[in-house]
């Protein structure tokens, strides 16, 4: 496996894990545009310290650099995933009424 591979097996855990912790937790869910956006904002953020995180890690050590991929950045893109589900349906139930 190369590293397009281990990336996109990284990624798609990482959606699937967002979707298995959206159907496991629908009450985790914002009820609100304004909850819903603050939490991607914070996904946005997350995603920026996990690069830098990764990008210290890299120069560091492979332990390192591992620990960085598993540790922070598929548990933040896990985070991303998931808060655009929960955006996406505040969208969806808003149009429930126009469709």
């Amino acid at each position: 496996m190369g590293v397009a591979g281990l990336l996109l097996a990284i990624v798609g855990a990482s959606a699937l894990l967002a979707v298995w912790s959206y159907l496991r937790w629908p009450g985790a869910a914002p009820s609100k545009f304004v909850d819903a956006i603050i939490r991607v904002i914070v996904a946005f953020v997350l995603l920026q310290v996990g690069t830098f995180a990764l990008d210290a890690a890299v120069g560091a050590s492979h332990a390192a650099a591992v620990f960085a991929v598993v540790g922070v950045v598929a548990p933040v893109l896990a985070f991303m995933f998931l808060a655009a589900l929960w955006i996406m349906k505040l969208f969806a139930d808003q149009l429930k009424g126009y469709v």
